[in-house]
């Protein structure tokens, strides 16, 4: 298929802690937020799943190395292997904000593009990694950064001035919101969050947020923001998360590159860990200031996911 249509704007090529992507032909594991990144707040993506593994394949085939896409998101496991089933897209998941990482541990569903079917991303030995069978159809290696949701709850039994914010409380068309189309896939979704707590701050007066932000420092937990809602774990965040897949993880036997892309505060720590770094712009908002102060950080040109083919576009052209 013919390259990708190439941007207006003049393509940057961002700094790289690790590598630079000028005298490298290593693998890209494009590492990508969800909601206001990947999709916009109706569910949409930038192009159809078809147009979009295309896109990823010519950009492949460009580079002559493996690109994988994984995805980081304060959704749980199961929305996440859900969606990249639904998108025909199958690499790592960094759930709940990065309290939990998911890799493939056996051969069916952790193909990249660009590469032969018996290659796919190898995790090592660790015993920090426990083999589950139940998430979207999928064996996964799992490996938690953070305490489980019943421990948060009765941390949060302390504080009953946000009891109410906990979106566990959300009544049908909130959830409707959320994305949710079934009380079954609501019920499906709070089963699948082990390791945090999604809050509604609209909810919450300026007192309660400051109470909020008080206890949460108290017991050390972190609470950031990504869109409209909050999300409560004792995870330090995407990037930790990401570090340790950046430990383990090989493509065909070869360290990937790593690209990053996100639009919130809650991205912050992913982009920082990434070698090259990419900042979706926020409808009417523009891009997050702390993204955009990230060193080599690229702001992308179209707002919402039409940023993540202006993406694609640039890491094409770096890779010709």
């Amino acid at each position: 298929m013919p390259p990708p249509h190439t941007p207006s704007t003049h393509a940057q090529s961002p700094a790289s802690p690790h590598t630079s992507p000028h005298t490298s032909r290593a693998p890209l594991l494009i590492v990508s937020d969800v909601d206001g990144t990947l999709i916009d707040e109706r569910g949409q993506l930038p192009c159809t799943p078809v147009a979009l593994r295309a896109l990823l394949a010519a950009l492949a085939a460009a580079r002559g190395a493996p690109v994988l896409v994984a995805l980081a998101s304060s959704r749980t496991m199961r929305e996440l292997t859900v969606l990249q089933r639904a998108l025909g897209l199958y690499g790592p998941c960094i759930a709940e904000d990065g309290a939990l990482l998911g890799v493939d541990v056996g051969r069916r569903g952790a193909v990249p593009f660009g590469v032969e079917q018996h290659d796919h991303i190898d995790v090592t030995d660790d015993p920090a990694w426990t083999a589950i069978t139940n998430a979207g159809r999928r064996t996964l290696a799992l490996q938690s950064f953070a305490v489980d949701s019943a421990a948060l709850d009765r941390m949060m039994n302390d504080c009953s001035a946000f009891q109410h914010a906990d979106v566990r409380r959300l009544g049908a068309a909130e959830w409707k919101s959320l994305g949710f189309r079934t009380p079954a896939s609501v019920r499906r979704a709070l089963a699948a969050r082990h390791h945090s707590i999604l809050l509604d701050p609209e909810v919450l007066d300026v007192d309660a947020l400051n109470t909020l932000h008080d206890f949460t420092a108290r017991q050390a937990l972190q609470l950031r923001r990504g869109g409209r809602w909050l999300t409560l774990t004792a995870a330090s965040g995407k990037g930790a998360a990401l570090r340790a897949l950046r430990h383990n993880a090989r493509l065909d036997g070869v360290p990937p590159l790593i690209v990053a892309v996100g639009n919130e505060e809650n991205d912050i720590s992913l982009l920082a860990e990434a070698d090259l770094r990419f900042v979706i712009r926020n409808p009417h908002r523009g891009p997050h200031e702390s993204l955009a102060s990230l060193p080599g950080a690229v702001v992308l040109s179209p707002e919402g996911p039409g940023g993540w083919i202006d993406m694609l576009n640039r890491l094409h052209l770096v890779a010709t």
